[in-house]
């Protein structure tokens, strides 16, 4: 590289447009941005993201009274800057400072224009927005952590029953279907009435998926029906020694749900985005001023402190509040409530969290505060999960990875400000991630999200509640208008379900035998 150009670059001064600079001071503000060249560089990274160079900007462009320097814009990352522009701009030794400049000023507006549509059609929904620059990266260029240890366990086709029986219905006759193969969304959806099995059939199909694959799994259990004393109970037992049990409040998850110091600051930035949200959600009212307060000080907890604790989230949240005026609000009183129990303490990484298998029973805690554990545990699976590189894809069948499974999922279906769950489900597929839902029938569904449904692979039906929002919400999944009948009692007796799997009609099957008296 010509050392001579270099140091013109990093003496250099430029300047975004002025509607470009106005953007950059909502951004920084919405994001956390400290920095002028923090936003700057976001703007230029999105339009050198696009595989075409920009058009010059024309004459009489309105620039920004007040430039900032290379040494600045670029920082210690000036090679790195130097090198992409140079062949995005397909520079010769002829070309010249100004040459770079007016293709540098280029890109910065046009990367203005292109975030500015991005946050519209993101509903100004800045973590929507992460997640739609985020798929804009380069396949593997980045992953949390490290890979999972047991992502290469599994290759080829895994084919899985449907319940203990799993047969056709009338006819007997054995059904199964492949999870993983191409073009199928591997997702399962079990609903049913209580007492009807749908949670039986579910751990049977889990419990035969973690033998073939020898993966993780996550299983929350707001009933808390698999742990007691400490130990794992009922079907999930022959899991052994190979899962660990946890009740919620008697003892406390041992999950750090927040990245370390050294992450880069968009991704700390959507960390706090997402937990401020989650919080808020489960708060009655809270206002603009104090959500962004509470997103400043996870901020300012997750870059300074070692303690990445709800304490101390809490303490400093009250005392930011203080500081600026305001009394306790509900904020206060939702992180009290949560850190007057053993909820989260914060000993293992996501990574090694997620590697290893566990039962999360929410029992003993009182309504808000399940709903409160449970968003913190989707928000943190689903920001690891999809920040894994792809799963690996063999012979058509692609590798799983993770079994996330999700009992009484309609309290976390209703919270359509929600958005880890859906994401997961939408976008889990490709990093090898497994979702399983039960809930107790169909509108618990609808409404969640436009396609939600449509990325089930597998729906399991058992005789439930009906109704033309639930029964429309699966017409997509189903493939076709389904009635009311289909899911009564008289058409699914005990142990059938009306089921939908993968490259097969919708039909009867029978999942589990009654026992006779």
């Amino acid at each position: 590289m010509n050392l001579e150009f270099k140091e013109q670059i990093w003496k250099g001064q430029f300047k975004p447009t002025e509607e470009s600079a106005e953007f950059e001071d909502k951004l920084r503000r919405a994001f956390g941005l400290t920095h002028r060249y923090d936003s700057a560089r976001l703007l230029i990274g999105r339009s050198l993201a696009e595989p075409e160079p920009p058009d010059p900007l024309p004459s009489g462009t309105k620039f920004f009274k007040t430039t900032l320097s290379g040494e600045l814009l670029f920082g210690n990352e000036l090679d790195l800057w130097l090198c992409t522009l140079i062949l995005d701009g397909k520079f010769n030794p002829s070309s010249t400072t100004e040459d770079f400049r007016t293709l540098l000023e280029a890109h910065w507006a046009r990367g203005f224009t292109l975030l500015r549509e991005e946050l519209q059609l993101s509903g100004n929904n800045e973590i929507k927005l992460v997640t739609r620059l985020a798929e804009l990266l380069p396949e593997g260029s980045e992953t949390a952590d490290v890979p999972f240890g047991l992502a290469a366990s599994n290759t080829g086709e895994i084919r899985l029953r449907v319940g203990s029986v799993s047969q056709t219905h009338p006819g007997g006759k054995p059904v199964d279907f492949v999870l993983n193969g191409q073009a199928t969304a591997p997702h399962i959806a079990l609903m049913g009435a209580v007492g009807k099995g749908k949670t039986t059939t579910g751990v049977q199909i889990a419990l035969e998926l973690l033998k073939k694959a020898q993966i993780p799994l996550l299983f929350i259990d707001p009933k808390g029906e698999f742990v007691a004393d400490g130990r794992v109970v009922g079907a999930l037992a022959d899991l052994g020694g190979s899962i660990n049990a946890i009740e919620v409040g008697s003892q406390a998850l041992p999950l750090d749900f927040l990245p370390p110091a050294n992450t880069p600051t968009q991704k700390i930035a959507k960390a706090a985005m997402r937990l401020r949200d989650t919080v808020a959600l489960c708060c009655q009212s809270p206002g603009n001023v104090q959500k962004d307060l509470l997103r400043t000080t996870i901020q300012t907890v997750i870059t300074n402190n070692d303690d990445h604790s709800l304490e101390t989230i809490s303490t400093a949240y009250q005392q930011a509040l203080t500081a600026n005026g305001k009394g306790a609000d509900s904020i206060v009183s939702r992180l009290k409530e949560v850190t007057s129990i053993p909820c989260f303490e914060a000993k293992l990484s996501p990574s090694q969290f997620f590697s290893q298998s566990w039962i999360v029973s929410l029992k003993s805690l009182p309504e808000e505060l399940k709903r409160l554990v449970t968003l913190i545990l989707l928000d943190t699976a689903t920001s690891f999960l999809l920040d894994q590189q792809d799963s690996p894809v063999t012979g058509g069948f692609r590798s799983i990875r993770h079994l996330l499974v999700v009992d009484e999922a309609r309290k976390v279906l209703q919270d359509r400000r929600s958005q880890s769950l859906v994401d997961l489900i939408r976008l889990g597929r490709s990093k090898g991630s497994v979702v399983m839902l039960l809930s107790q029938d169909p509108s618990d569904f609808d409404g969640a999200a436009d396609d939600f449904l449509s990325q089930i692979g597998t729906a399991i039906a058992f005789a439930c509640a009906q109704n033309e929002r639930g029964l429309r919400s699966l017409a997509g999944v189903f493939g076709r208008k389904v009635q009311p009948n289909e899911f009564a009692d008289t058409y699914l007796t005990s142990g059938l379900a009306f089921v939908k799997l993968p490259g097969r009609e919708a039909e009867r099957i029978k999942c589990w035998q009654p026992k006779t008296s």
